[in-house]
């Protein structure tokens, strides 16, 4: 594919980018006296367009058009398709789970995905899949009928989330963008990482391992079995070899020190935001558009946990040390 394509994209994201919230403008909301002030503060930004009172719902509604408004300047679908992907997951879990209970699931139902919301709905409610992708259709089908033999609920978010990283790989190699297909490898790897670290922590067994686990990524089933009798803090020395060496160990050094699964989500948003920010230096290709859908995403992520510290009163240190890197 001719990746100069993609340039008058490329050229209203980087137009884009200048509106996007710095360090600074975070430190400055950090420091805020009061969630009232924080709220003032953003009216000068792209976010006095939404109801950040009620930040959950104007954040979601952010979140949403920025996918709206990509979906307009990509010439190439796929290119915001194999990340609109994840919130098909989030919302065939939400509605599967609430097919069996009395959860009420609207509000936080997105309206983005590959496949629309409407369509989703219908097809769980009445088990009718043949408008989905057959992807997709294979793993709903799987989730349903665990669910109705087993009755766990977590089985739902194993099985949906392995559908919908093979459903995002498919996307990719489809679209023949090199760089796509290596964002989502990257992405198994760090999701079966997570899992692995997680099973670890909870004295699972290999067998719950081997349930959970992604395959496709670049690190395989075996590196990991062979690892699952050691200790977890010299789990990072058995992937040195790959490029998740440094988040990996930063996050599980902290993680010792303060058993808080967190810090390794932490490490792992802030790897992500090294791997896009190359995208700065490219002129041509997917990349810069896919850095920019992230790093928005990852602003808003930001964003939610700002207000939410300053709507509850969190020191600022508190919750400064609750962020992420930013892109800008």
């Amino acid at each position: 594919m001719d990746l100069t394509y993609f340039s008058q994209s490329i050229a209203r994201v980087k137009a884009m980018e200048n509106k996007m919230l710095d360090k600074a403008k975070f430190e400055a909301l950090i420091e805020a006296k009061d969630f009232d002030e924080a709220v003032r503060m953003l009216q000068d930004t792209v976010y006095s367009n939404y109801n950040i009172r009620n930040f959950e719902e104007g954040l979601k509604k952010a979140l949403e058009d920025l996918y709206f408004e990509m979906y307009k300047i990509v010439p190439n679908k796929s290119v915001v398709d194999v990340l609109a992907a994840r919130y098909d997951g989030h919302n065939i879990k939400t509605l599967i789970k609430s097919k069996f209970s009395n959860f009420e699931f609207e509000k936080v139902l997105f309206e983005i995905g590959t496949v629309p919301l409407d369509v989703l709905k219908i097809s769980i409610k009445e088990e009718n899949f043949r408008d989905i992708n057959p992807i997709l259709r294979s793993y709903i089908e799987r989730a349903l009928e665990d669910f109705k033999s087993n009755k766990n609920p977590q089985n739902i978010d194993l099985i949906i989330d392995k559908g919908i990283l093979k459903y995002m790989l498919s996307i990719a190699e489809d679209s023949k963008l090199e760089y796509l297909v290596k964002l989502v490898k990257l992405i198994i790897d760090m999701t079966n990482i997570k899992a692995f670290v997680r099973i670890k922590v909870q004295e699972r067994d290999r067998e719950f391992f081997k349930k959970a686990f992604i395959e496709d990524g670049n690190i395989d089933l075996d590196h990991f079995l062979n690892s699952f009798n050691d200790s977890l803090d010299s789990f990072a020395n058995k992937i040195m070899h790959t490029e998740h060496f440094k988040w990996v160990k930063g996050g599980l050094e902290e993680y010792i020190k303060k058993h808080d699964l967190g810090s390794l989500e932490k490490y792992g948003d802030n790897y992500i935001m090294d791997f896009i920010k190359n995208s700065k230096f490219i002129s041509f290709g997917p990349d810069p558009l896919i850095a920019y859908i992230i790093a928005r995403e990852n602003e808003i992520r930001l964003l939610r946990i700002v207000l939410t510290g300053k709507k509850n009163g969190v020191a600022p240190d508190v919750i400064r040390e609750r962020l992420r890197d930013t892109y800008v």
